[in-house]
């Protein structure tokens, strides 16, 4: 399992800035570091998110309700998912109104992390693992 660093996704965020706007800025790094390490996160010596739909979800919940940034938390969120799951072999299948709509309904709804992670399931396919 190949997870994303904290430089990723701050990297990850620096881009997603530079094409779409927005006030750059970390809020709170160490909520940042908490979301970052939530999907590696175990319980009794179980993985807390086994599969790598659960760690994208959880990943990309955390990114929503923590807010570690200034400007651009929703599309950090999603590109983490995104890119967690091409790191590890997947792609998503969905259209993008179909990927907007379903985010739209996680930050108006919000969903736990399964909720997130059964959606991931069901719309991706197995690919080979890419790097970033």
């Amino acid at each position: 399992m190949r997870y994303l660093t904290l430089g990723e996704l701050v990297e990850a965020h620096r881009v997603l800035l530079e094409r779409y706007g927005g006030s750059a800025g970390m809020r709170d790094q160490g909520l940042l570091e908490s979301a970052i390490h939530r999907p590696q996160a175990s319980v009794f010596g179980k993985e807390a998110y086994p599969t790598v739909f659960d760690k994208a979800a959880a990943l990309c919940h955390s990114l929503l309700l923590n807010h570690p940034f200034i400007d651009g938390n929703k599309r950090v969120a999603f590109a983490a998912c995104h890119l967690t799951l091409m790191m590890n072999g997947y792609s998503l299948t969905s259209s993008s109104i179909e990927t907007y709509d379903f985010l739209i309904r996680v930050i108006k709804n919000h969903p736990d992390w399964t909720e997130i992670s059964s959606w991931l399931k069901a719309h991706c396919k197995k690919i080979g693992a890419r790097g970033v």
